[in-house]
């Protein structure tokens, strides 16, 4: 795959900073535990975004 070949430098390049943000990330840890049950509330809000197309087609067809 050329793609793949090509993105591979790039990958490789960024392994460090990830590798560097990783102790920040297990110290978010705990606030990302905190902040699920208010994800989990927001999922229906997420999904009613993902198909406001479709209410929107919906609501001109109504009209």
């Amino acid at each position: 795959m050329p793609i793949a070949y090509c993105l591979l430098p790039i990958a490789y390049c960024l392994l460090p900073i990830a590798y560097c943000l990783l102790p920040f990330a297990s110290c978010l840890l705990p606030f990302a535990s905190c902040l699920l049950p208010f994800a989990s509330c927001l999922l229906p809000f997420a999904f009613c975004l993902l198909t406001t197309d479709y209410c929107c087609e919906r609501r001109v067809g109504l009209t």
